[in-house]
């Protein structure tokens, strides 16, 4: 083992391997893969095509195709039971079963890249037990990827994005954001070795605007269960958090969920996105490294607000949810994104007081989110569009299209579309933007000490009717987020950008 190897180990070790369980764990992995390539050869199934290098058990072989196997697992809990304890469930860290098809599929997979015999002597094959031997002792490591559309990544300050190299990258809030272009498989490979073999690049190669690679990673002695929702937690956070500060039209293309290195334990999970086939517009962001302090700033507000509780529910939470679910979710059917803008509003503004919704809904916005170039006045007539169609939906009328056209037609930012498909994408933004700042709105507002908590109940509307109360109000919200250098959040978002029609930006 190298020194850089040494000092690694020395940093991160967690289950100390004995002279006497190293020395038997290598011999039986060296017999596991002696054996199984002999039977891997015979069946066909190596040698490999370096486009396919890696192999997966149940698709490629059989899952005895792995000699011995049983007491490799057997040698490993004898060797670090710690690691290997299957009582309580709560405390079980992994399981030894499939560490014989790991090393197999690992050796097969560089062995074939390095263009070397599938051979316990070769160079790449001797790297993958010393990578086994290392793996079993430091704690288990969980990598989460996401690509993501229209975020690209500047680290030199006076940089212009379209000069910017590939590899550019970010961290915020302990995710690592990764310019990739085009070319995200690249890097999904330099993350999750084997899962770059595995996409299809019709779910990562997407158009127009920027795409970048989000990278969460989890090393700790806890269950695969626990290290995927600490990462998943951390997306979460980062791509809330750049939402609300932006209003980036920002969507996931494809996660995926692995371990680091070549011999991994359990095969990475690849789960595509829906796809949006024609994107009528988009707005896209530039990340530079003066963006980095704010942002984990509203990282860490976005943490306290959604929290780890799935079962807890808070009107931040619910709003928020409904979000980042009208971009994430799995349908993008006008109708649902509908819903879900409109159920973040009512979470959002609405309080307990269910009487009149809609004119509740369009009162509140209007007197809370009014900017210097976006009127009230304008806000409530926006917001009515929204709830006549949310309305229309729910209660089961039959929404005609002539209707569901005037009623886009009319939103304030749907001027700018020269047909149907950019004003219905004009619109939704319009309303996803009121969301937003009607979140940053009502988180300030129930800050500590603040006028409007969220589990109390008060008279709103009457609050807002009298002027010095409601310009009180709009003042805490200001100096709320100016105090946490995120001032800006507060301003309407640029208008997105038009892929199809000649209208100007």
């Amino acid at each position: 083992m190298s020194g850089e190897q040494d000092g690694r180990l020395e940093n991160a070790v967690r289950f100390p391997l004995s002279p006497e369980h190293e020395s038997a764990l290598r011999t039986l992995a060296e017999d596991v893969l002696r054996r199984s390539f002999e039977v891997l050869a015979r069946e066909r199934v190596i040698p490999r095509s370096k486009y396919r290098p890696w192999t997966q058990i149940g698709r490629d072989y059989y899952g005895d195709s792995a000699g011995r196997e049983g007491r490799l697992a057997e040698a490993l809990e004898a060797a670090v039971p710690d690691r290997f304890v299957r009582v309580p469930i709560d405390v079980t860290i992994e399981y030894p079963w499939g560490y014989g098809h790991a090393l197999l599929e690992a050796a097969v997979a560089c062995a074939t890249i390095a263009e070397e015999p599938y051979d316990v002597s070769s160079p790449s094959v001797r790297r993958v037990v010393d990578e086994f031997i290392e793996k079993i002792q430091v704690a288990p490591a969980t990598t989460l990827l996401q690509v993501v559309t229209d975020i690209d990544v500047v680290s030199n300050q006076g940089g212009e994005s379209n000069s910017a190299p590939l590899g550019e990258t970010l961290r915020v809030a302990d995710v690592d954001i990764v310019r990739v272009g085009s070319n995200a498989e690249k890097y999904i490979e330099q993350e999750i070795r084997s899962a770059g073999y595995e996409v299809e690049r019709v779910h990562v190669v997407n158009s127009p605007g920027p795409t970048s690679l989000l990278v969460a990673r989890v090393t700790e002695a806890i269950s695969f269960d626990a290290r995927s929702r600490k990462a998943r937690r951390q997306l979460r956070n980062v791509m809330t958090a750049l939402r609300l500060a932006t209003g980036v039209s920002a969507f996931p293309l494809i996660t995926i969920e692995g371990e680091p290195g070549n011999v991994r334990s359990m095969h990475p999970q690849i789960e595509p996105h829906a796809l949006r086939w024609i994107r009528h517009a988009y707005r896209s962001v530039v990340l530079r490294a003066s963006d980095v302090a704010s942002l984990e700033v509203l990282c860490s507000r976005v943490d306290e607000w959604l929290g780890d509780d799935d079962l807890e529910t808070n009107p931040l939470r619910i709003a928020i949810g409904r979000l980042n679910r009208s971009m994430d979710g799995p349908s993008t059917t006008v109708a649902d994104i509908v819903i879900d803008l409109s159920i973040g509003l009512e979470a959002t503004l609405s309080g307990t007081d269910t009487s009149e919704v809609g004119l509740r809904l369009r009162a509140r916005a209007a007197d809370l989110l009014a900017a210097v170039d976006d009127p009230g006045d304008t806000i409530y007539d926006d917001v009515k569009a929204l709830y006549e169609i949310r309305s229309a939906i729910v209660h089961g009328s039959v929404l005609k299209l002539s209707r569901l056209t005037r009623l886009i037609s009319g939103v304030s930012s749907a001027d700018r579309g020269d047909n149907p498909g950019e004003q219905v994408a004009l619109a939704l933004d319009r309303w996803r933007d009121l969301l937003r700042r009607a979140i940053l709105a009502r988180a300030a507002l129930a800050a500590e000490s603040s006028p409007w908590p969220l589990k109390d109940s008060i008279d709103v509307d009457r609050v807002l009717r009298t002027k010095t109360e409601r310009a009180a109000w709009l003042d805490h919200i200001h100096r709320y987020w100016a105090d946490a250098g995120l001032a800006v959040v507060l301003d309407p978002v640029s208008p997105l950008h038009l892929t199809l029609s000649s209208a100007a930006d």
